[in-house]
């Protein structure tokens, strides 16, 4: 079963647009970039679409890429205080003289719709957090719709970043799978992989897994997403960029869940901020 995640997403997009509808709170989420990378804008482009389209208001901050972790933390501290934003999300990555961590920490916990910041994630590593991080959340919505029973299954989580990664293991060990979790230290992957029940990836390394390296019936999650300069365009003459996942497309022949990229769980990530949004400012 190859996985519509436009379509989960606008499901989503229905439901929180009559929710809002609802309640007299003015939503409003920020956004804070640190430099221009132009695919983190691609991505802020998404949120704003996303908010325009279901009556939530949002403001984008544009900092310098050479600013200070300090000037940067100010920043963050700051916008987070402003009463009429309900939200704040650092867009990653961040430039390369930043302590992202110490950054994410300065945005208060009840505006924390990414789940980031030390306090966030500590209440959701231990079950405390009434809303999950937006790729678990993402992903369990695809497993619920379709029934998996996490308990005793064995999943291969294959990079741990913050944002995939590391919540997607917590999340899987505290609903019951043995979770294995490689890097880039990872000698041989294809030990691990050929014996899971499902794989979740998150690291932008096209074709990383391959149908051979998989079993029948594998859950697949791709969450790694990556540029690919492919041939020449026939009228511009430039090379055509596609964005791919980790997982190439032959594997979902293999699988029994299979979630491609784009167009897979990229758009039900969105959607999960702004049901964060809504649930922390209920």
């Amino acid at each position: 079963m190859i996985i519509d995640g436009r379509k989960i997403a606008e499901e989503i997009k229905e439901f929180l647009k009559q929710e809002i509808s609802k309640t007299d709170k003015k939503l409003k989420l920020a956004i804070v970039q640190a430099g221009d990378d132009p695919v983190s804008k691609k991505f802020i482009e998404r949120k704003v679409k996303f908010a325009e389209e279901i009556g939530v208001k949002t403001k984008v901050y544009n900092l310098p890429a050479d600013i200070s972790t300090n000037k940067l933390r100010q920043n963050m501290a700051g916008i987070s205080h402003i009463k009429e934003n309900s939200g704040v999300i650092l867009q990653l990555p961040l430039p390369k003289q930043i302590n992202t961590q110490y950054v994410l920490n300065g945005i208060v916990l009840k505006k924390d719709v990414d789940v980031l910041s030390s306090r966030a994630f500590g209440d959701f590593s231990t079950d405390r957090s009434k809303i999950l991080p937006p790729v678990v959340g993402a992903t369990k919505i695809i497993l619920d719709k379709v029934g998996v029973d996490l308990n005793g299954k064995h999943a291969v989580v294959i990079g741990r970043g913050i944002l995939v990664g590391k919540p997607v293991a917590i999340w899987l060990i505290n609903r019951g799978a043995a979770v294995s979790v490689l890097n880039s230290a990872t000698s041989d992957i294809t030990k691990f992989t050929k014996e899971a029940d499902i794989i979740i990836s998150g690291v932008g390394k096209p074709d990383l897994i391959t149908p051979e390296i998989v079993k029948e019936g594998v859950i697949i999650i791709d969450a790694g997403t990556s540029y690919w300069k492919s041939s020449f365009h026939l009228e511009t003459g430039f090379p055509s960029t596609s964005i791919v996942g980790d997982v190439a497309p032959e594997v979902a022949e293999k699988a029994s869940i299979f979630t491609p990229v784009p167009g897979g769980i990229g758009p039900i990530t969105v959607a999960m901020i702004f049901k964060n949004l809504l649930l922390l400012n209920k």
